[in-house]
């Protein structure tokens, strides 16, 4: 008989998470859009479908190598500073928690066809999404500030699902329309909040979310 978990070294309950995302700020070059701070370029200059992705991850390996469930309660963006782009017809921006690793060219696509990650346009899964904001940024007069951009749209989708995956990834993308060399982007710094519940499931429970996890992972 298998001996009886009496411990964790994770402590249960509460937890509040975030991850910071630092601000990007550059000038479009021939070549494309340039890296800066954690942003890097995505996208293919030859169509004008290209602009910047920021990739990172929450570490949840403590609560995995203790057999937890991470249980979230609240997943938000904390964005409130505004967004420049000068020369441009507007910003597609994706802001996204995942249970798998994603490719940030796919949100090219996206983009094009309206949809995205875990539409039924989409390779993913809902379950596999716990975040996914979206939000259409365009040029505005209605203030005095030369290439402010306002949000036009925006929605709100994702599962929200409790895991028990390693790392839960972190993707802010923004797609820029109608960018030529000389345009101009300023993105920002924003921040991720996880809040959650960490709590010890039973056997068989916590055997098939963990196979689940796997299957979404690979």
């Amino acid at each position: 008989m298998a001996k009886e978990k009496t411990s964790t070294r994770a402590l249960l309950g509460k937890r509040v998470l975030s991850m910071p995302i630092s601000n990007y700020s550059s000038v479009r070059t021939a070549t494309g859009w340039v890296g800066d701070n954690m942003w890097k370029p995505v996208g293919v200059v030859a169509t004008g479908a290209n602009g910047v992705c920021a990739e990172t991850y929450f570490d949840l390996s403590a609560y995995e190598l203790d057999d937890l469930t991470l249980v979230p309660n609240l997943l938000q963006l904390q964005d409130g500073l505004p967004y420049f782009s000068g020369q441009v017809e507007g910003l597609d921006v994706y802001d996204v928690v995942s249970q798998e690793r994603l490719d940030p060219n796919d949100f090219i696509t996206y983009a094009i066809d309206g949809n995205y990650p875990s539409s039924p346009g989409s390779t993913e899964d809902w379950t596999q999404i716990l975040m996914c904001n979206t939000r259409f940024f365009a040029p505005t007069n209605e203030f005095q500030f030369a290439d402010l951009l306002l949000p036009a749209t925006q929605g709100s989708f994702g599962s929200s699902e409790p895991t028990a995956v390693q790392k839960l990834w972190v993707y802010r993308i923004v797609l820029v329309r109608g960018a030529a060399e000389g345009s101009t982007l300023y993105i920002p710094a924003t921040r991720f909040v996880l809040g959650a519940e960490i709590i010890q499931e039973e056997d068989l429970p916590y055997m098939m979310r963990l196979k689940r996890s796997y299957e979404l992972s690979q």
